[in-house]
């Protein structure tokens, strides 16, 4: 098996080797995207137990989520199916957490029973609400009472000092006592009783953390708990996608590491994912390190300008059918945008025209639009910037980048943190990156311009194309005439519109009609809301 592995250890590169074969004590890995950090990952799991003979039971590997806790065991299991038996703490922190309170001897002081259930939002929610109504309690801001329970926890207020005779210390004691009683604990409380329960460290030879700039304050010290004299920590993560630190209420946490263990660090600069256009144009969003692409510069970045978003989704719908022709698989395609909201004109204009598919929140799929022959994998995917993260796909549309919406903030700290959502965005991209913006925003807050990040990215990697096009319509006027084989210019459909005046039917199927205004270039019509009369 060692003769194996390391055949399969020669073809990494030499970043990836430094990385893998390291036995410093605690070290830090800083992994540009598309960098092949999970493969490094998977090596050194692999290197710790083949190589230098570490049980795989005695190493703990910490991940974001449980897809990518799958994904490193389904790479291992590949590697070697005898190893099944031998992976004991590997995943999320919640889920390492919940094998290690159940194998304590110490579970039962706080109250609980071994193989206690985990409750999401919604049961909690259910729970504090039976609570309210079986007691009377004065609770003020009822309506933001998962919130008011958070808040007091980290012992603060964002709801200004209660007036007196407030219960919310008794709703939270009441809460706890019923979760005690029914063996139940939430989210919080697995970290939380897991910290508790660990009176001294479990000292394991190597702790493996992946996504490290994803770690909250709480799993941080669920770490140092857990870390002991021997323990080796191994993390690996990207100061350039910090983009949690309104969930977690950190974004210092790599320099938190640096402090307290002083680590060698390593670097993973080369990006195998994307063109060298895209990575050009993600160098201008760094705040750390450096990124190199191995690839040629291939397509420019579109940079697309539309009158409002639902123009701009008809486009976007018509250019993926375009690319699907091409034989460009809808999977292979995503929509991403800042806010949920967005979602809604994106799906409706999807749903019209017939294409497949999925919106994803938070790592999760919850809505998906798709005929019975197709499958979910074969659906466009639709998300937030946020949910994109981790993610790659062939071909990429950031919409509705105006102002007020990328970024969403300009306080500092916060725009920071806005940059490199969008440096997240724009590497999700492995060929083909448009980005558009519109001029009659809908949404609160946005401005009819594009974002300042637009401006950031060299000229000469981006091809600038407008909605409208540039041809008046007296030039319009002479190309039909020139064409008059095609279409004699008498018969040409007039169309009326209340704002753009007359103007002259171009385009029309059985979904679109698309229109050229005088003064306004052509604008484009579904025929299920259309606002025009035909002359």
């Amino acid at each position: 098996m060692k003769e194996k592995y390391l055949k399969e250890f020669e073809k990494l590169n030499e970043y990836q080797k430094k990385a893998v074969i390291s036995d410093e004590k605690y070290a830090l890995l800083n992994a540009v995207v598309g960098s092949g950090k999970t493969t490094v990952l998977i090596h050194k799991i692999l290197y710790l137990h083949i190589v230098k003979n570490i049980p795989l039971e005695n190493i703990i590997v910490f991940t974001f989520t449980n897809k990518a806790a799958d994904e490193i065991l389904d790479r291992i299991l590949c590697f070697n199916d005898d190893l099944k038996d031998k992976v004991k703490y590997f995943g999320t922190f919640h889920s390492v957490a919940k094998t290690i309170l159940n194998e304590s001897q110490r579970l039962e002081t706080l109250g609980y029973k071994k193989n206690f259930e985990i409750i999401d939002n919604s049961k909690a929610a259910d729970i504090l609400n039976n609570i309210l109504d079986g007691n009377k309690l004065n609770i003020k801001y009822k309506n933001k009472l998962s919130k008011r329970i958070e808040e007091f926890k980290k012992g603060k207020s964002l709801w200004g000092v209660m007036k007196k005779g407030d219960d919310i210390e008794k709703l939270y004691k009441l809460y706890n006592e019923e979760k005690i009683r029914n063996n139940f604990m939430d989210f919080d409380d697995i970290i939380e009783n897991c910290i508790k329960i660990l009176d001294k460290p479990m000292n394991p030879p190597y702790i493996i953390i992946d996504e490290f700039q994803d770690t909250d304050i709480n799993q941080f010290e669920l770490i140092r708990k857990i870390a002991g004299d021997r323990s080796h920590i191994f993390a690996i993560g990207d100061e350039n996608q910090i983009i949690y630190s309104f969930r977690t209420g950190n974004n210092k946490i790599f320099d938190k590491f640096r402090n307290l263990y002083n680590p060698k660090e390593f670097s993973l600069p080369i990006n195998y994912r994307s063109s060298r256009t895209i990575i050009e144009a993600a160098k201008s969003f760094l705040n750390r390190g450096s990124i190199k692409s191995i690839k040629d510069y291939g397509n420019p970045i579109i940079i697309r300008k539309h009158y409002d978003s639902f123009n701009e989704a008809l486009y976007v719908v018509r250019k993926i059918k375009e690319l699907n022709s091409e034989g460009v698989s809808f999977k292979d395609i995503a929509v991403l945008y800042r806010r949920t909201a967005q979602a809604e004109v994106l799906s409706d204009v999807f749903k019209r025209e017939g294409i497949p598919i999925k919106i994803v929140f938070k790592g999760e799929t919850i809505f998906e639009c798709s005929d019975e022959e197709k499958s979910m994998d074969l659906s466009v995917n639709l998300m937030t910037l946020h949910a994109s993260k981790g993610l790659e796909f062939s071909h990429v549309f950031i919409v509705g980048a105006n102002m007020g919406n990328i970024p969403i903030s300009s306080k500092r700290g916060e725009e920071e943190e806005e940059l490199r959502l969008f440096f997240v965005g724009i590497t999700r991209a492995k060929n083909y990156l448009e980005i558009s913006y519109v001029i009659k925003p809908s949404l609160n807050g946005v401005l009819p311009y594009q974002s300042p990040y637009i401006s950031m990215i060299p000229s000469n990697l981006i091809k600038r194309e407008e909605e409208s096009s540039t041809n008046s319509l007296s030039t319009l006027y002479r190309q039909l005439r020139d064409e008059r084989e095609k279409k004699e210019l008498n018969n040409a459909k007039k169309a009326l519109h209340a704002k753009y005046g007359e103007g002259i039917v171009i385009y029309e199927d059985e979904n679109i009609i698309k229109v050229n205004f005088e003064g306004y270039g052509e604008k484009e019509f579904s025929k299920l809301f259309c606002p025009l009369e035909f002359k």
